[in-house]
């Protein structure tokens, strides 16, 4: 059985994650970089996890492997949820 590709800042975040019924899917990281508000714990998580373990070329090639604007990208991980 082949795994399922799954893009480094997804493994990234889901690595800090210890219970994999947390784990994100691809479906919900692109769709946290589209909310405004009402973030979960997990989602805020995830943001932070971002910010303090992936590396900018993990952003860049999320950016263009699901056509996500990295300015979009770059707003969420300013964004002060707490």
């Amino acid at each position: 059985m082949q795994a399922k590709f799954q893009p480094m800042l997804l493994l990234t975040i889901n690595n800090s994650i210890g219970n994999k019924k947390k784990h994100l899917t691809v479906d919900d990281l692109c769709q946290l970089f589209d909310k405004k508000q009402d973030l979960s714990n997990r989602e805020k998580y995830a943001l932070e996890t971002i910010k303090t373990e992936a590396s900018s070329e993990e952003l860049s090639w999320f950016s263009k492997d699901y056509h996500i604007p990295l300015s979009k990208i770059k707003h969420a991980l300013s964004a002060n949820f707490y």
